[in-house]
């Protein structure tokens, strides 16, 4: 018998000494390199390596992409959590999918993904889907405002509490963005522009609508209005047009095509949308219809990568995009969800940090900018996404 614990002592030292690793982890949020977990641990780093690569093999920890510190992965509780994306072919959708994805696996959360594809009917499917799976919680994250009183109904008489991301849903917790103030940021710098390169004239406002997604997304062109307003003063009525779009690129090349080739040359034009895809679209179709930066500028909202592409090429019409971040969703939304499963009091809205980018700071906010390859940016026929 003493023989059997002689031999099985080795392998129990490795097993109190990996979870004495694991114990260095004091906190949920702890992130920790290679030198202090090993200085935690009492071992030498070559040691706590090799525990660490099983461990993470086992998904115990797992290495932080792009660092050289860990995090312990809570296995103890798994909530089911379903995520319903806007449309898995929009950037900002697979951003806030893999922000999730990654905060879900460092918090223990089993996430369940749905497409919206932004469709009433999709999004409707989903939300029943996730109801008949008996999830304990749903992020919710679609733009039909029409649709929202139905969805929330049905997450209501489910009882399963929900978050909705961008745009309000009845019932659910709000997370995204602070219109007003990114349409103010929006506007200021608009109106800079025009201070700076047209000694504060402007012939004409356009402000790029998405309809489908209701009063509050339309806050940022009423925040861009006042806010170009602080800087070169009222515009009469004559000079701004609200111009309905669904906010894709495609949207903004019919816009660039019908409304900016319409206006004389001479003419300096602002242009403001609610969303990125657009703006890039009229931005990148600008040189057909004989646009330049001399006469025309372009803000855009999100931040995506095509906008911070679009905004490195030289002499582009787009000037700025209004950051929302969403590669940072996942970390904020996780810890808020598991919040409310708890049963702490939370407040039922949460905006994000909204930063106003442009070709000068791009590099203080995504330091390593994601290549501008074909397979990551979109672009129409006839133009290019090279950088300069």
């Amino acid at each position: 018998m003493s023989e059997t614990n002689n031999n099985q002592s080795p392998y129990i030292n490795v097993v109190m000494k990996a979870l004495d690793v694991l114990d260095v982890f004091r906190r949920q949020e702890d992130e920790l390199s290679l030198t202090e977990i090993a200085m935690r641990a009492n071992l030498s780093p070559s040691y706590a390596y090799r525990l660490l690569q099983t461990l993470e093999h086992k998904g115990w920890v797992r290495r932080l992409p792009g660092t050289k510190k860990y995090h312990r992965i809570n296995r103890t509780q798994r909530y089911r959590v379903g995520f319903a994306m806007q449309w898995g072919r929009l950037e900002f959708s697979r951003e806030v999918l893999r922000s999730l994805e990654e905060a879900a696996e460092r918090h223990g959360v089993h996430l369940i993904v749905a497409d919206n594809e932004n469709d009433e009917a999709m999004a409707l499917r989903n939300a029943e889907m996730f109801v008949r799976q008996g999830v304990d919680f749903v992020i919710e994250f679609q733009v039909n405002e029409r649709i929202a009183h139905v969805i929330g109904h049905k997450f209501a008489e489910a009882k399963i509490p929900c978050l909705a991301i961008d745009i309000p849903q009845p019932g659910a917790v709000f997370f995204g963005a602070d219109n007003y103030r990114a349409g103010l940021l929006a506007g200021r710098a608009l109106g800079e522009y025009a201070r700076t390169h047209w000694k504060g004239k402007v012939d004409q406002l356009l402000l790029l609508e998405l309809s489908q997604a209701g009063p509050l997304p339309q806050a940022r062109l009423t925040g861009t209005l006042y806010g170009l307003q602080e800087i070169v003063g009222p515009l009469p009525e004559s000079k701004i047009t609200y111009v309905p779009s669904l906010g894709t690129l495609e949207e903004g090349a019919r816009i660039a095509r019908t409304e900016l080739a319409k206006l004389p040359i001479s003419d300096r034009v602002l242009i403001a949308s609610v969303t990125d895809p657009c703006a890039v679209g009229v931005a990148q179709t600008c040189p057909l219809v004989k646009r330049t930066r001399k006469n025309t500028a372009i803000v855009g909202q999100a931040g995506t990568l095509a906008a911070r592409t679009e905004l490195a090429r030289p002499n582009s019409c787009l000037i700025g995009s209004v950051g929302f971040f969403p590669e940072k969703y996942g970390a904020q939304i996780i810890p808020l969800v598991l919040k409310i499963l708890a049963g702490e009091a939370t407040p039922p809205t949460a905006h994000i940090q909204h930063v106003y980018l442009h070709a000068e700071n791009l590099a203080t906010y995504y330091p390593a900018q994601e290549s501008a390859s074909s397979s990551a940016v979109s672009t129409l026929p006839g133009t290019t996404a090279k950088l300069k």
